[in-house]
């Protein structure tokens, strides 16, 4: 499996933008900011001004932008100055330089390989999770689908009309449950915005795609 390991230290949230598409202060200032809710917002400006796909992620009032690197047999790295996230399809797979890293990647039948558009309503499927800086690895996590209504979904300055799905998280190891959101365009099931709970320390995130990929790339 690809890793943002061995790059080097990465940081991983964020703070306001540097330009169009990095990112500044420190990581302890950014973890700051996630678990206290202080306003950080970036301006849409800044956002709209970036020339190539990007993620908005938000924790709490903390935002911020990551542009993308390369994609490669499904997942997408996304950087920002010095700080890194992967999703595999849309879905967050991978977190480092955070408060506690994640390694959560799909499996070879994961609805989101095979597309989460089309997934059949009670679908479950059994993911292993990573947590290495709590030296915890092999951690079972149980998710479960179902198809939510369409929903006209704020995405940056536009409503857009968006088919939501459903995924129920159960980590039974960490007496850990939580429901994630995602709202895909139905036309070529692109998730536009979800909201992700990665790890039971870390903030839920809403992740925005900010800008479409001319071509039909993965996400």
């Amino acid at each position: 499996m690809n890793s943002f390991y061995g790059r080097g230290p990465l940081a991983l949230l964020f703070l306001a933008l540097g330009g169009c598409n990095s990112l500044t202060a420190t990581t302890i200032e950014t973890i700051n900011l996630a678990i206290k809710g202080d306003l950080n917002k970036i301006p849409l400006e800044q956002i709209t001004a970036v020339e190539n796909d990007s993620l908005l992620i938000k924790a709490g009032q903390a935002e911020g932008l990551y542009v993308r690197q390369e994609s490669y047999d499904g997942r997408t790295d996304w950087v920002g100055l010095n700080e890194n996230v992967q999703t595999n399809h849309g879905r967050l797979t991978q977190l480092v330089g955070y408060a506690n890293d994640v390694l959560a990647p799909l499996n070879e039948q994961d609805p989101f390989s095979q597309g989460l558009l089309n997934v059949t309503e009670g679908t479950q499927v059994l993911r292993y999770v990573d947590y290495p800086l709590a030296y915890q690895s092999g951690l079972e996590q149980y998710a479960t689908y179902n198809q939510g209504p369409y929903e006209r979904i704020q995405v940056l300055d536009q409503l857009i009309a968006l088919q939501r799905v459903d995924e129920q998280i159960w980590m039974p190891q960490l007496n850990y449950e939580a429901t994630n959101y995602y709202w895909l365009d139905p036309n070529n099931g692109h998730i536009r915005r979800s909201i992700q709970h990665i790890a039971p320390e870390l903030p839920a995130l809403d992740i925005t795609l900010v800008r479409l990929p001319a071509t039909e790339r993965p996400q």
